[in-house]
This record gives structure tokens, sequence and C-alpha cells, in this order.
């Protein structure tokens, strides 16, 4: 075994999956996302997780709770012979799932854009009046975004003040000096757009009809699988929070010089299936606006002072700058969007 399963002895792990699972392993190899598993019930896929068995009891659940409500196309965590949802080896915990065939979406087109934003309609409102069930800690993300971006943008000015007390300037001060106002507006207006646009109220919203969410829905959590169909991996990380947080994602991650087109497409294509109001698209709006990739790098250099050299941070914050700059087609379709909204409000 390679990667990140280097500590795992084949005959081992074998014995104990087929001990806790109650199946007979006939072959086992490493592939992109985990280690196939080809068994007597079929190919399954052993992977590595970092959440406790209470979050994933949660995730299990919630599964089941959207394959029984139609949404198929996704791969189930299975259960023990005790009805765990995983189990440990190497002080590490692993989960054993369906595997799929097929391989990571490429989104080019404003088809595929289309596609994948079906998907996540539908696992939205699959998702909608999940209860898990006793023992199942879900993590629960409602309500926290408008404090943490206030928070974030007092931090920003934080550190430029610091960096007035300081005689000499590091390349990575420089850096971050030559951009600070810049992503402290854009971190405060995404605050502000939070505030004034109704994100409270969405998240009332998504607590009554406890709106279960993926929370990575990008690019390497999708497959097109061998019918064509897109097939959605990750939903161990499932959480409860307001369906803009995944549409936000699921934009941000689209590449490529006409990003604004398949943001269109994948807007309208969500429309279709579950509406996206004035107030949505703002909340999506803030939340691409906000520029976490600069704050996560500039948090680690100022904040917690872990082990870096100022080689590697400086790349990295070069590197969020140009992916902050990235955002700029998608946050102009999302206004866009809410003008023809507004025009039609008022006809």
């Amino acid at each position: 075994m390679s990667g990140t399963y280097t500590r795992i002895k084949r005959d081992e792990i074998k014995q104990l999956i087929e001990s806790e699972y109650g199946i007979n392993i006939i072959n086992m190899h490493e592939g992109d996302k985990g280690i196939l598993l080809y068994t007597d019930c079929g190919t399954k896929m052993l992977k590595k997780v970092k959440r406790d068995d209470a979050k994933l009891q949660f995730a299990a659940s919630a599964y089941q709770y959207l394959y029984d409500r139609g949404f198929r196309n996704m791969s189930r965590i299975n259960k023990t012979k005790s009805e765990g949802s995983s189990f440990e080896y190497n002080n590490s915990r692993y989960i054993v799932q369906d595997y799929v065939r097929g391989n990571v979406i490429e989104i080019r087109t404003p088809e595929a854009a289309a596609k994948v934003a079906e998907a996540l309609a539908l696992l939205h409102k699959a998702g909608e009046n999940y209860v898990p069930p006793q023992g199942g800690h879900a993590r629960v993300d409602w309500g926290k975004w408008m404090d943490k971006f206030k928070a974030n943008s007092i931090n920003i000015k934080k550190y430029d003040k610091g960096l007035q007390d300081k005689k000499i300037l590091t390349k990575f001060d420089r850096l971050y000096e030559r951009c600070t106002q810049e992503y402290y507006e854009k971190m405060f207006n995404a605050y502000l757009i939070l505030r004034n646009f109704g994100y409270l109220e969405k998240v009332q919203q998504s607590m009554k009809q406890n709106q279960l969410i993926h929370s990575e829905y990008r690019r390497h959590s999708l497959l097109l699988d061998d019918q064509g169909e897109v097939f959605v991996l990750n939903l161990e990380n499932c959480a409860y929070d307001i369906r803009e947080a995944d549409i936000a994602t699921m934009l941000e991650s689209f590449t490529g010089r006409n990003k604004a087109e398949l943001a269109g497409a994948a807007l309208k294509a969500y429309s279709n299936i579950i509406k996206l109001d004035r107030r949505s698209i703002k909340v999506i709006q803030a939340l691409i606006l906000q520029p976490k990739h600069f704050y996560k790098v500039i948090e680690r250099y100022y904040g917690r002072k872990k082990n870096f050299t100022e080689a590697e941070l400086c790349n990295k914050l070069e590197r969020a700058i140009k992916k902050e700059a990235r955002k700029g087609p998608i946050l102009e379709v999302l206004e866009e969007k809410t003008t023809r909204v507004c025009k039609r409000g008022r006809g």
C-alpha cells in the first residue's frame, strides 16, 4: 500500500474487514479514492476518515434517509455486523462504502454545469426534514457565517495595525500590506450583505426543515458514472446548514474562461427545481465574496504561528490572491441575477 494507506498491512486489514462486515474479500488494491475491495457482495471501497463514530452514524443514517427519499446516486456507508458505521485500525478510523465505476466529472460546458446543479437541488430536496438517530452527532453550521466574517474582518485590521509597529517588514508583510485594504473591504462587505439581506431568515428556514447539505460539493466529490449520471461522493462530511453554502462551493469550483456561463447555467438549473429568491442570491454572493483563501494563509502567519517557512507561506499567499481574483466572473453573474430578480419583483 502507498500514500495515505502506507501503514495498512494487507492480511491484517483483510481479516478485520471480513470479521467486522461478514464478507469475503477476494482481492484488493489501492485506487484513486481509497482501497478497492473485491468481495462476494460486490466491489466496495475502503476509505480512511477523520470523523468520529458518532458523526459517522449521523452521516450513515443521512445516506439511508436520502436513499429512501429517492436520491440514489451516492456511495452509501456499509454497516458493520454490530450496526456500526466504521471501525478502527492502527489508531485511525475507516469506512466501507459501495463502489461505483466512473470518472471525476469535467465541468466545461453549460450542460455539464446544469447537470451538476440539478443533482445538488435533488440532494437538497431529499435532505429536508432529516432527524439523526439516537447517538448520531450532527455537524451544525447554522448561523456561523455572519459572525465569522465580522470577526475575520476585525482580525485583518488587527494584523494590518501590527505591521505599523514593525521596523523591518518581511517579504510576506509587504505582500500582505499591498492588498490588506482590498480584502478587508471584501470580508466586511460579505458580513454586511449577510446582515442586510436576510441571512438569519435563511438560517431559521433551514433550521425549521432540518436542511441537510453536502458541505463539500465540488468537482472532486462528483463522478460521472457509466450511465452518464452525476454520482455524489464524500457525503460522510454532510452537515446541517443553509442550501446556499453548497451552491456557493459549487459555483466557486468552476474553472476556465467560461466560468460565468457555467455559473449562469447552474443557477438556472438549480432554480428550476428549488427557486432561488433575491435573498438567496445575495447570501451566495457574500459566501463567495469573502476572501477565505487569503484569510486562511494570513491567519496561519499572523495568528496561530504554527511551523512554516517564509518562502512557503509567501508562495501560498500569492496563489491565494490569484484564487480570489478568479472569483470575479462568478460575482458578476450573481450581481446581474440579483438585478434581474429585483426588476421582476417591481414589475
